[in-house]
C-alpha cells in the first residue's frame, strides 16, 4: 500500500505546481510504475521514533527522542507519528516499526515516506508520506489533487488546525486492481511558508481515532 502516497504526491505536485507557473510548461507525463509490495523485512532506521515493542522483540537500550513539533525543516517522515502514540490513540497493540525510504522531489516539491513494516510478517498497518511544497497560495487545488482517487467524496474533520479529510480509497487506483490501502487521512498545513501535507495510509478505524491521529499530524507538520 505504500506505493499509492507517492504516485499521488508526484501527479499532485506536477498538476498543481504545472498550473501555476508562467508561462505553463508542456504537460509531464507520469511514467511511474507502482513497485510490487516488498517480502523482506527492512531494518529499523536510528530516526525512527517510539518505536515500541513487538512480538519477542528486545526493549529499546535508550530512550527514543520525541517527534518534533513542527520542525523549521522538514527532513524524514517517521518522526512525526511514533508507533507507541499510535498504538495508543488506536487502543491496539501494533506489531510494527518504523522505517525512513528515501525522499523523492519534484519541481521543488518533496515527498518523504515512513514505511510501518510488521516484526512478524504480518499486513502492514501504516504508511506515512509526508510532501512539502514551496509556497502557501495551492491549498485548496493540493487538496483536490491529492483526494481524486478517494472511492467517495472526501469528509472533513472538524476541530484540527489545518484542512484535513479522511476517505476510503478507490481499490484500482494504479489501474492494475491492486489496492494500496484501505483509508487515507489527509492534513494540510501552511507552516514555516511552506505547505505541508501529510497523507496517512491505513486500515479502517472509528473517526475519532483519524481525528486524533489527524490531531498529532498537524501540530506536528
Amino acid at each position: 500500500m505504500g506505493n499509492r502516497g507517492g504516485i499521488l504526491a508526484t501527479a499532485g505536485v506536477l498538476a498543481v505546481l504545472t498550473a501555476c507557473s508562467t508561462p505553463a510548461p508542456a504537460p509531464v507525463a507520469n511514467t511511474t510504475t507502482p513497485a510490487a509490495p516488498s517480502t523482506s523485512k527492512p531494518a529499523p532506521t536510528s530516526d525512527a521514533p517510539n518505536l515500541g515493542n513487538g512480538p519477542g522483540s528486545q526493549p529499546p537500550t535508550t530512550p527514543q527522542p520525541p517527534p518534533p513539533h513542527s520542525p523549521d525543516k522538514v527532513t524524514s517522515a517517521c518522526p512525526f507519528l511514533g508507533v507507541t502514540e499510535s498504538s495508543a490513540v488506536m487502543g491496539v497493540v501494533l506489531d510494527t516499526y518504523a522505517v525512513e525510504e528515501a525522499p523523492t522531489s519534484q519541481q521543488g516539491a518533496t515527498t518523504h515516506h515512513c514505511n510501518y513494516a510488521s516484526r512478524t510478517g504480518g499486513r502492514q498497518l501504516f504508511d506515512l508520506y509526508v510532501t512539502v511544497v514551496p509556497g502557501t497560495g495551492q491549498v485548496a487545488a493540493l487538496v483536490k489533487e491529492w483526494t481524486k482517487r478517494c472511492l467517495e467524496p472526501a469528509t472533513p474533520i472538524a476541530d484540527v488546525e489545518g484542512t484535513t479529510r479522511t476517505c476510503k480509497l478507490n481499490d484500482n487506483v494504479a489501474g492494475n486492481g491492486r489496492g494500496y490501502g484501505d483509508v487515507m487521512l489527509l492534513v494540510v498545513k501552511k507552516s514555516h511558508g511552506q505547505t505541508r501535507l501529510a497523507e496517512l495510509f491505513m486500515r479502517p478505524f472509528a473517526a475519532d481515532v483519524y481525528a486524533k491521529l489527524a490531531r498529532l499530524l498537524s501540530d506536528r507538520l
